[in-house]
C-alpha cells in the first residue's frame, strides 16, 4: 500500500516543485506510512490540567505547545524544523506545518496542494470550505472520503499569512480514531502561534 501512493506522489511532484507542491509529499508519505490501528490506546491526558503532557516548541518564527504523546517527525526526508515540520498522533493521524514565501498565492498553495493530495492520499468524497484554523483566518478545504483508498477519513487544507511567510497545515486522520485525537487537534490548533 505505502510503496504504490509513495510512488503516485512522486510521479505527481517530478512534474510540479513548487514549494506548496513540495510539502505534498511529506503528507502523503506520512499517510501511507500510517496504516490504521486498533483503539486501544489509553484514554487521552487532560493536558491544561498535567503540565507533564505538554510539549512545547520555540522556533525563530513560531511556537507551538502540543500533547507530548505527539511526536515530531524529524526522519522525515524533507524535515526542517523552521519551515517544514510534522507532527504524528500516537495513532495514524498527522499535523504537517509548512512556512512558504509570502509572494505565494494562499488560494494557489491550496489549489496545487489539494491536487496533490487528492487521488493519492485521499478518493475525496465531500468537500468543504474552511476559513479558520484554530486562532488563525485563512482560506482552505476539509475533504473527507477515502484516506489511500480504503479506510474513512479526512484531510484539512489551510493557508493563512503571517509575519512574512505563508503558512500551510495539512492535517489528516482517520474516521476511527478521529475521537480519540478531537482534543488534541483542537489544543494544537489553539497553541501554534506565529512570532511578531
Amino acid at each position: 500500500m505505502s510503496s504504490v501512493l509513495i510512488a503516485a506522489t512522486t510521479c505527481l511532484m517530478a512534474a510540479d516543485e513548487t514549494p506548496a507542491a513540495k510539502a505534498a509529499p511529506a503528507a502523503a508519505s506520512a499517510s501511507a506510512a500510517a496504516a490504521p490501528a486498533e483503539s486501544s490506546s489509553p484514554p487521552l491526558v487532560n493536558v491544561e490540567e498535567d503540565d507533564s503532557s505538554i510539549a512545547k516548541i520555540d522556533r525563530a518564527n513560531f511556537t507551538l505547545s502540543y500533547p507530548s504523546s505527539w511526536k515530531e517527525d524529524v526522519t522525515a526526508k524533507d524535515h526542517d524544523a523552521n519551515l517544514n515540520f510534522t507532527l504524528v498522533s500516537p495513532k495514524n493521524s498527522y499535523i504537517q506545518f509548512t512556512l512558504l514565501p509570502k509572494a505565494e498565492e494562499p488560494a494557489k498553495i491550496v489549489g496545487d496542494t489539494i491536487k496533490k493530495l487528492d487521488g493519492p492520499a485521499i478518493t475525496t468524497l465531500s468537500k468543504t470550505k474552511l476559513e479558520e484554523w484554530g486562532n488563525h483566518k485563512g482560506q482552505g478545504y476539509h475533504l473527507k472520503g477515502k484516506i489511500v483508498g480504503s479506510f474513512p477519513g479526512g484531510v484539512k487544507i489551510f493557508v493563512f499569512s503571517s509575519q512574512g511567510y505563508q503558512v500551510l497545515i495539512i492535517e489528516e486522520y482517520f474516521s476511527d480514531e478521529l475521537r480519540d485525537i478531537q482534543h488534541d487537534l483542537n489544543y494544537i490548533r489553539e497553541n501554534f502561534v506565529m512570532k511578531n
